[in-house]
């Protein structure tokens, strides 16, 4: 994202008027000066402030300021959002362009990926959920920033409970509760909770959402929006799976608006509701659907203890089972999961129950994807490359309509290590040494150098943006259960699932072994159609060869190398030409611009932008040139091979 942001905040910078500096804290009362986000997490007063003055967005939906217009107020907005941005460029390219190597390199990458974080909080909370968003992407973000991303917390200062209690008395018509905690169980950038009771006596907790968020969301959206179109036509990509920016971007916004919808998580909550009613050691809180609107959602109080923190005497065995358990219920047979899984989303009872708590981010999984996962999990079990293939072309994970020979092979290798790793019970790459797991990779690229260089440079792969809320929530759910019980193994936990999804791949267990029978056999449906169609494809096969030696056809090679080649000479001679052209614009330029002449003034300002563009142009290539030589010495040059990646 900030590759993106390196070319477009200069030429913004021209047309976008200055903002004033922007606030430490967007919605800070009396904290507002003494102390950073992260020193105002920490102190103890700030839990007293009970009034705040109304924040920049919710400014921007009441514009209580008549003299100030609405677009006025988005342009300062924007201006604030790409001033921030300019910042991290230019710490983002000297970083880059820095010789620091090792640990200085590692520590240089975390401070900057903090200090993106910070800025993120400080730009309110749709750039704090889309930062949340973003940390599930490790398709494409680096893992400093990955790591400081997922830290990203939701805690924020409460609003006012009077303006609360407004809120739900504008939703309801009226406050329908005997009794209203003011103080907030919890604050968010979204909402924040209170405790309540009912006429009726029962308990309840009441979510109120902030003012003033659909408006930011639109102003927001509307930039990330313009930053991911730009994203997807600079971002280099150097790994086979291409980043589709403007895919992640469009998954978020209608995620963020999801959340901001009420109605929809009630909805969520139910049916994630019905879907564990007869399991009894998950409790799921009771939907009052009568005091539910866009902006207010009131369930059942159900008290628990974080899951990482259960209370004494609990068999915290018997719990990282049920949770690892109850989530793979959700992937693998209700299709409807949790994206955000994490201690303060899940909670435990005293009696070992697992307890769900907010329904905002819920993702469905279509029925195409789950048969090509399905068909993915079988072929990985029957050892079958071909089919494996095409279960992640089922499931869009493999584009259509490619070149699939290089895929096929590179399929080949990893489907038959993972048969051999099953049968040998040998351990997993991620669980061998350092040294073992490099040689193991420098052997792979050795075989399959030239195929994993074709993926790279056609990027075949997409990776789809809600798969990466289940990698998310499964590493989260590794990380709790591994807290409860040392012994945890996740995989061990899922295996039965795989086995009994490829199992069930036909139907049913019966049928799929009864398939298995006759595809040992030779005796399929499809065999026998082979059999009976084999004189036509005889036929076929005798007409493409008299073809081939009339001259009719043309065999087509392609040498990955000369490729390679090719391409770096185009890159090198286009550099030339651009950088020769911008020099000869910019000398051209100096010549007549000291004449007084207003032509000769027009036509040297004209030259050096002109020089500008081409120099521009020819500094993209160089980048492209730089990154087709990392390419080669990866995949050809086994002697200078980094070893940090996981081909």
């Amino acid at each position: 994202m900030l590759l993106v942001v390196v070319v477009v905040v200069p030429f913004a910078a021209c047309f976008v008027p200055p903002a004033a500096a922007p606030p430490r804290w967007w919605w800070w009362s009396s904290c507002d000066y003494c102390c950073s986000p992260r020193e105002y997490a920490t102190t103890s007063h700030h839990r007293e402030v009970l009034v705040v003055p109304p924040p920049q967005h919710a400014v921007l939906a009441t514009s209580k300021n008549n003299n100030v217009s609405r677009a006025k107020l988005a342009a300062k907005r924007t201006s604030l959002i790409w001033s921030v941005a300019a910042k991290f460029v230019v710490k983002y390219l000297l970083l880059r362009r820095s010789r620091l190597s090792g640990d200085a390199l590692k520590r240089a990458r975390k401070e900057f990926a903090s200090e993106f974080r910070d800025a993120l909080v400080r730009l309110g909370p749709t750039f704090i959920k889309f930062g949340q968003l973003l940390s599930t992407r490790v398709d494409v973000l680096p893992p400093e920033v990955i790591q400081e991303l997922v830290s990203l917390q939701n805690d924020v200062p409460g609003f006012s409970p009077r303006r609360a209690l407004e809120i739900i008395r504008e939703e309801l018509g009226e406050v329908p509760f005997a009794t209203f905690d003011e103080t907030p169980l919890a604050a968010a950038s979204l909402a924040q909770v209170h405790r309540a009771t009912l006429e009726t006596g029962e308990d309840v907790v009441v979510k109120v959402q902030r003012d003033g968020l659909l408006e930011q969301f639109r102003v927001d959206c509307a930039n990330i929006r313009f930053l991911a179109r730009v994203a997807d036509r600079l971002d280099p990509q150097e790994e086979g799976v291409s980043a589709n920016w403007k895919g992640i971007a469009e998954s978020s916004e209608k995620v963020l608006f999801r959340e901001i919808d009420f109605l929809q998580e009630k909805e969520s909550a139910l049916k994630f509701r019905e879907n564990f009613h007869e399991t009894a050691f998950v409790r799921i809180p009771r939907i009052y659907d009568e005091f539910c609107t866009r902006k207010v959602l009131t369930m059942e109080y159900v008290a628990g203890a974080k899951i990482n923190a259960p209370p004494p005497g609990s068999d915290t065995e018997l719990l990282a089972s049920r949770l690892t358990t109850s989530y793979l219920d959700q992937l693998c047979r209700h299709g409807f999961f949790h994206c955000d899984p994490h201690p303060g989303n899940v909670a435990v009872d005293e009696n070992n129950r697992i307890i769900y708590y907010d329904f905002g981010m819920m993702e469905k999984i279509e029925p195409q994807v789950k048969k090509g996962f399905v068909d993915l999990v079988y072929a990985l079990y029957k050892n079958d490359p071909m089919l494996a293939v095409d279960a992640l072309e089922l499931m869009g994970v493999l584009r259509e309509n490619l070149d699939r020979f290089s895929v096929e092979r590179v399929a080949r290798s990893y489907v038959s290590t993972f048969a051999e790793t099953i049968q040998t019970n040998a351990p997993w790459e991620n669980q061998m040494d350092p040294d073992e797991a490099r040689a193991v990779r420098r052997a792979r690229r050795a075989k399959l150098g030239a195929d994993l260089f074709a993926t790279q440079a056609e990027r075949p792969f997409v990776f789809p943006p809600k798969f990466t809320f289940v990698f998310r929530a499964l590493s989260t759910i590794d990380g709790i259960g591994k807290t409860l019980d040392p012994k945890y193994d996740l995989t061990r936990l899922a295996s039965p699932y795989l086995r009994e999804l490829a199992d069930l791949r036909d139907g049913s267990a019966l049928k799929t072994a009864l398939l298995e029978i006759l595809r040992s056999l030779g005796w399929r449906p499809v065999d026998l159609s082979q059999v009976v169609q084999q004189p036509r494809n005889v036929a076929n096969v005798q007409t493409v060869l008299r073809r081939l030696e009339r001259g009719d056809l043309k065999l087509r090679v392609r040498a990955q190398e000369c490729e390679s080649v090719l391409e770096r000479i185009e890159t090198r001679q286009k550099l030339l030409h651009f950088a020769l052209v911008s020099a000869l614009l910019f000398k051209i330029a100096t010549q007549i611009a000291p004449s007084p002449k207003l032509i000769a003034v027009v036509v040297s300002k004209l030259a050096y932008c002109a020089s500008a563009f081409f120099a521009a142009k020819a500094a993209a290539n160089l980048f492209e040139l730089e990154k087709l030589e990392r390419r080669k010495t990866r995949f050809f040059d086994l002697s200078n091979q980094r070893d940090d990646k996981p081909y």
